[in-house]
């Protein structure tokens, strides 16, 4: 599974609904999945910031390699600083995650694979010359998942994620990919290649909660800094909230301890020291 980016970590700490995920592995790892790869996405986010003349000076001649190059000069910039810190500290959260949630799990970082690995910007060519073919063959397709922009670094996100799910089935023998429901249009792109390059691959999904996927950012959640009281009266003044907690909950609570009680002390076990 892929893990987006968060603004909010070093104010905040992690969204405690990311939790909703590894309950959901864990359930799944007691009957299909013998273990489970977290890819780190966060790094992805620098595709926002990257100044569109960047992309266009490449005057249409897109490789996986010119465009890590871009990607990573972006992302070691002294202006995206707090962009570096969230996504440090996304690092260790999921790497925490994984332990708490008890898991088999391996974590790895893009940031490490843009830098050191000749073999994803490799395939990242084959990603990119695919989208161009959608382009032509589905179009719809593209629309539903390339919000309209001025900045055709944006385009970039899609290649990226077809790239990562090739580079983690070759490399580690990943066979398929596991995320929300939202992320359906992503996922048809994903199959579509895999079937094309004659790829077994397969994609499960579970529905989404009443917030946004648990590894972004939203408003009236639960996080890691949130107080006892803060978090007591979110769930009491809402229930569907609560019930989508508790839910994600049970497959980490102990015996004769309430759901409130298990997700303090989740909360307590997953903080990180404080930043600066």
């Amino acid at each position: 599974m892929g893990f987006g980016y968060n603004p909010r970590l070093i104010s905040m700490g992690e969204r405690l609904d990311i939790l909703d995920f590894f309950a959901w592995m864990k359930r799944l790892q007691t009957v299909s999945v013998q273990q489970w790869t977290i890819w780190d996405a966060s790094g992805y986010s620098i595709v926002n910031k990257t100044p569109k003349r960047k992309i266009e000076a490449l005057n249409g001649q897109l490789t996986g390699e010119r465009v890590l190059e871009i990607l990573v000069l972006e992302q070691e910039s002294p202006k995206r600083t707090e962009i570096k810190l969230n996504c440090d500290l996304r690092s260790q959260y999921l790497q925490r995650l994984i332990e708490v949630s008890g898991i088999n799990g391996r974590y790895i970082d893009s940031r490490k694979v843009f830098r050191e690995n000749q073999k994803y910007a490799a395939l990242l060519d084959i990603a990119l010359e695919y989208v161009e073919q959608l382009r032509v063959d589905n179009l719809e397709l593209l629309q539903r998942i390339i919000p309209p922009s001025d900045n055709p670094a944006r385009e970039l996100y899609l290649p990226l994620e077809i790239a990562e799910a090739l580079y983690l089935k070759e490399e580690y023998g990943v066979a398929g990919k596991y995320g929300p429901t939202s992320e359906q249009f992503f996922d048809a792109c994903i199959l579509g290649l895999q079937e094309q390059l004659g790829i077994p691959y397969a994609v499960l999904w579970s529905p989404v909660g009443p917030r946004k996927a648990g590894y972004l950012d939203d408003e009236n959640v639960l996080w890691t800094k949130s107080p006892d009281r803060f978090i007591s009266g979110l769930l009491q003044k809402d229930q569907l909230y609560f019930q989508f907690v508790q839910s994600y909950l049970q497959p980490f609570q102990q015996e004769r301890e309430t759901s409130q009680e298990c997700l303090l002390r989740l909360r307590d076990l997953l903080k990180l020291p404080e930043v600066g």
